[in-house]
């Protein structure tokens, strides 16, 4: 110790007496030990401010212990971090006002630990330590740094790193919306749809929406610009069906949710804006909603033809067991096109695959008996069951009267292409090495469903000649691309 401009004060013998005389402004300088760098003074009179006014400035705490341990002082700061007074912390060991064990202090080496508080609850603290020399007496000067403002600094700092990851990967468009309405933050899907940057705008600057008709939208058509905007921002609603304005939302159906965003004492800082595409979602219901109507049609149809077969077999058969053999053929026709109908999911068929599955319950693979030629054609899924029906009328016919009732016989199909851009389809069906056709044949009512099926269903025509050498049938009928219409009951079904 020394003292400048004034006599040098007597040599103190207990470091407290000397911490005491800094505290009353008695002591000039205090001598501080640097390894061998040498001693550096600081000057405690002659300064701007005594040297006891500056420690109690500090924004650190600070205390000094000797070498025993023992709490020799402690500034103001110190006493707050704990909320104890300054004398409940002097003569302490310095081990008590750490929780756990007090940590190992070297010279010059930051550590981290817990400061202990009066509330029984802790701080955690960066903890330096260096030499100190008063007179004789070797001392040990303690700085403690509050580090829970730099802890509440990093886990702000990791939750905003976890929140930016949550947007940046989310596949909707997710925003944050501050008390005003103001956009804080936005995902990157957000930022796609508002084709500009939206944080600092409100939603409805970033995200017009585009007016709509229907019970959905009309939530939310009552509500002006900063009307919609304060609703986001206050109060919680979910999945209100919207249409944004813009280029990369056009056409496109979005659920539009909001919801508060809390803080840890869980009281509303903003809200959570998202808004989910729905458009494939929408797609799907209306297609549903069609195929649902669809098939309700295809069954009454279905329903319409069995009954007008039934009706018109029952006149056309002298027996119940005539009957039940020609209505069981006839519902297999219509079973099999309706089958390859749904492995085709009634995209269409082809007419090679729909004459082989028409005649193959009939023939075997070893009598090669039925000859097919033709170019491919695609027919509609209106055009098959009609069609299946006239060929099944067919072939049950030369099973029963025809080529296919003798061993010898044999039956030539052969198709074309007529036509330009609106192409017709022409099959030829001829039979030969049957037995003789008698002269004055009459048409039953196979021939009349034949007829009807192709001139009322297909907008088509038929010529059926009864020729001795063999019944040769020419049906045509125009290739519309009706693909996509329900299959529609033959005229006889209603007639």
């Amino acid at each position: 110790m020394s003292e400048s401009k004034r006599e040098t004060p007597p040599l103190f013998d207990d470091a407290q007496e000397t911490v005491e005389a800094i505290h009353r402004g008695i002591v000039d300088a205090v001598v501080v030990m640097k390894g061998a760098d040498g001693p550096q003074i600081i000057m405690l009179q002659g300064a701007d401010e005594p040297y006891r006014v500056l420690v109690e400035r500090m924004s650190e705490g600070a205390l000094t212990f000797g070498p025993d341990g023992v709490v020799l002082y402690v500034n103001g700061r110190l006493c707050e971090l704990t909320g104890y007074p300054a004398e409940r912390l002097v003569h302490r060991d310095i081990a008590t006002l750490f929780e756990g064990e007090a940590p190992t202090l070297a010279p010059n080496v930051s550590l981290e630990a817990s400061l202990l508080r009066n509330d029984n609850t802790s701080l955690p603290v960066s903890v330096w330590a260096g030499p100190v020399s008063i007179g004789d007496t070797s001392a040990t000067l303690v700085t403690l740094t509050d580090l829970s403002v730099h802890r509440r600094a990093e886990q702000i700092a990791a939750a905003e790193r976890f929140a930016r990851s949550v947007l940046e990967q989310s596949t909707n468009a997710i925003l944050v919306l501050a008390p005003d309405g103001r956009i804080t933050h936005a995902s990157w899907m957000a930022a796609e749809l508002a084709q500009q940057p939206p944080v600092g705008h409100t939603f409805s600057e970033a995200f017009p929406l585009e007016a709509e008709s229907g019970a959905q939208a009309g939530t939310l058509a009552h509500f002006s610009a900063e009307s919609l905007d304060t609703l986001l921002a206050s109060k919680p609603f979910h999945g209100v069906e919207v249409r944004l304005q813009g280029e990369n939302a056009a056409k496109r159906t979005f659920l539009l949710s909001a919801g508060p965003l809390l803080d840890d004492a869980r009281a509303s800082v903003g809200s959570i804006v998202t808004l989910t595409d729905m458009t494939e979602r929408k797609r799907a219901e209306e297609q549903l909603t069609m195929l649902v109507a669809e098939l309700n049609h295809r069954v009454k149809n279905i329903l319409a033809i069995v009954q007008s077969v039934a009706a018109q077999t029952v006149r056309s058969s002298g027996s119940l067991d005539v009957f039940t053999h020609a209505f069981s053929g006839r519902l297999r026709a219509l079973a099999i096109a309706h089958d390859i109908l749904t492995q085709t999911r009634w995209t269409g068929i082809a007419l090679k695959e729909l004459l082989t599955a028409v005649l193959a319950p009939h023939l075997s693979a070893e009598q090669e008996r039925v000859t097919l030629e033709g170019p491919a054609i695609l027919l509609s899924a209106r055009a098959a069951v009609p069609l299946s029906m006239a060929l099944h009328e067919l072939t049950t016919n030369a099973i029963k009267y025809g080529a296919l009732s003798v061993r010898g016989g044999r039956i030539d199909i052969s198709w074309t292409l007529t036509g330009g851009e609106d192409q017709s389809a022409e099959l030829s069906w001829r039979e030969r090495g049957g037995p003789k056709v008698e002269p004055g044949t009459s048409s039953g009512f196979g021939t009349v469903l034949i007829d009807r099926a192709i001139t009322y269903d297909l907008d088509g025509t038929t010529k059926i000649d009864f020729d001795p050498s063999g019944v040769r049938c020419t049906l045509a009928f125009p290739l519309r691309d009706q693909a996509s219409s329900p299959v529609n009951a033959p005229r006889s079904a209603i007639d």
